[in-house]
């Protein structure tokens, strides 16, 4: 095996213990961190959040402008799921935005899969909680922890984030774009992550 190639590693974005990517204000959440298990994309969409929720320049900034979100959440995976339920339990004004479906890297494993949530000791941070090892009962267990309890994502593709000054403008075709002050991608390798730069 070891006289062929495997190919070269993919790049993930270089990010700190808290999400935090090279560009202030900008998080990167879930798999993009370079650990594909559930428990720590949960842990890590809703640890980003308690971080942005603990800023103080952006405590100073929401009084300034109602109309800027405090945050805009780019997939409604595991992980884009866990940062909405902590922004919504912080009390920050969040856009949480999926292209295709809620959890759709889940929905689409096969039929009847063994889901395994290791590390079984591990409690991830934030409320949401894994309790099927299934997928049907799991993808259900997680629609009821989220899309039931007024967690709904826009269904619309984030084509771009420009940075302006302070805030960040999501770029969304055919509709109008939306301003936020800091931004969570919590896309997962299965969306155009090679975009990112």
């Amino acid at each position: 095996h070891a006289r062929w190639s495997a190919g070269t590693v993919e790049k993930l974005p270089q990010v700190d213990e808290h999400g935090r990517s090279n560009i202030p204000g900008l998080y990167i959440v879930g798999d993009l961190t370079g650990i594909p298990l559930l428990k720590f994309s949960a842990d890590t969409g809703a640890r980003a959040v308690q971080h942005i929720a603990a800023d103080q320049r952006l405590q100073r900034h929401r009084q300034n402008d109602e109309e800027v979100r405090d945050i805009a959440i780019i997939g409604a995976g595991i992980s884009g799921m866990s940062a909405a339920l902590e922004a919504r339990r912080q009390g920050l004004s969040f856009a949480l935005f999926e292209a295709t479906e809620a959890f759709s890297t889940v929905v689409n494993f096969p039929k009847g899969k063994p889901i395994y949530t290791y590390p079984t000791d591990m409690v991830p941070a934030g409320e949401l909680r894994f309790n099927a090892e299934v997928k049907e009962p799991l993808v259900a267990d997680l629609i009821a922890q989220t899309l039931e309890q007024g967690i709904v994502p826009q269904n619309v593709r984030v084509e771009k984030i420009e940075r302006r000054g302070d805030v960040f403008e999501l770029v969304i075709p055919d509709r109008d774009n939306l301003v936020a002050r800091r931004v969570v991608v919590g896309i997962g390798r299965s969306g155009n992550f090679r975009k990112l730069g």
